[in-house]
């Protein structure tokens, strides 16, 4: 006969092996990711110099230097609205003032996107924010869920609604263009499925053991807009940089960009950096061309570098008012 503390042991082995397994799953994806982006920059970077790319900035129309910043500045009002709808949704608008929403919302967004580590650079810097008029981690937390749900959700609607509605005139993402529609289709419909449960009563999830209440229809309905203006403000922004003959179609544009963006997510890497450029390359084959490394360098200044100067500055004055008011509030105990 067996002993029955060996069928035991071998039956709590098992899930501590795959709870291992799953683990490392992010790991070796990020490495593998990295990989592939350092053999796919290195072979472009060997295949042109410098001065190419220094040339083909200096040669980029003013107009579209303007234009990208107008997109930029458009995908930042985006971001700032996150933490607005978010604590719509919560209820939890009567501690928090609007000015406040809307710089939380926006420096913890521009510090997840910029610095990578998202829970890390973005929630650290949403609960500074917030800590100083009161607000608890628990609120912090929720919130932090309710931005992703905006992010993610945002990304699904802007891709269904490129596959959905793709001319036939143009190279399809899939195979075929059937495939396109039926890919485009079933997420739109996901999508509607999904504010019509919002919609019948108030939701509630868990999220590692924390309850977390879900927006009503309508508000969830703005963060899909949210989302999906702040995906298509991020897109313009590097479409107005790149060569015209670059871009082979809008919904392949589209797609390669969302993929890129949750490539350098799952990579860690700050800001996708590394990434995002070998998988936008690689998926609109337009690698080894002097003028797509210059556009590609450019949005990564104008999108990331310049909103996270300009974040770091928003901090540094809520953190010296904060400081200020507490000095105040000591000297009137006093």
């Amino acid at each position: 006969m067996s002993d029955p503390t060996e069928v035991h042991t071998s039956a709590e082995a098992s899930p501590g092996r795959f709870a291992l397994a799953v683990r490392w799953i992010g790991p070796v994806i990020a490495v593998v990711l990295i990989a592939g982006a350092v053999w796919v920059l290195w072979d472009m970077a060997t295949k042109m110099s410098f001065a190419d790319i220094h040339n083909a900035a200096l040669a980029l129309p003013a107009h579209r230097f303007v234009l990208a910043f107008v997109f930029t500045f458009c995908g930042l009002v985006a971001l700032a609205t996150y933490d607005l709808l978010a604590l719509h949704a919560l209820n939890y608008t009567s501690s928090v003032s609007l000015a406040r929403a809307v710089f939380g919302g926006l420096i913890a967004n521009v510090f997840a996107n910029t610095l990578g580590f998202p829970l890390l650079s973005g929630g650290g810097a949403r609960y500074r924010i917030y800590s100083m008029v009161g607000v608890s981690f628990s609120v912090v937390a929720r919130l932090i869920v309710m931005s992703w749900l905006t992010m993610w959700s945002g990304i699904l609607f802007v891709l269904g609604l490129a596959l959905t509605l793709e001319p036939t005139t143009q190279y399809p993402v899939f195979p075929h263009h059937y495939i396109d529609r039926l890919v485009g289709l079933v997420i739109l419909v996901a999508l509607s499925s999904f504010i019509i449960w919002l919609a019948r009563k108030r939701r509630a999830i868990r999220v590692s053991g924390m309850v977390v209440r879900m927006p009503k229809a309508k508000p969830a309905f703005l963060m899909v807009l949210a989302g999906a203006f702040d995906l298509l403000a991020a897109c313009g922004t590097l479409y107005v940089l790149l060569p015209p003959d670059a871009v082979p179609d809008a919904a392949r544009y589209l797609v390669t960009y969302s993929i890129a963006f949750l490539a350098g997510m799952a990579a860690n890497t700050p800001g996708g950096v590394g990434v995002f450029e070998a998988t936008v390359v690689t998926g609109l084959g337009i690698a080894h061309r002097p003028d797509v490394a210059a556009a590609l360098i450019l949005f990564r200044l104008i999108y990331f570098v310049v909103p996270l100067l300009f974040a770091l500055v928003l901090l540094a004055f809520l953190e010296g008012r904060h400081r200020l008011a507490v000095r105040r509030a000591r000297r009137e105990e006093v």
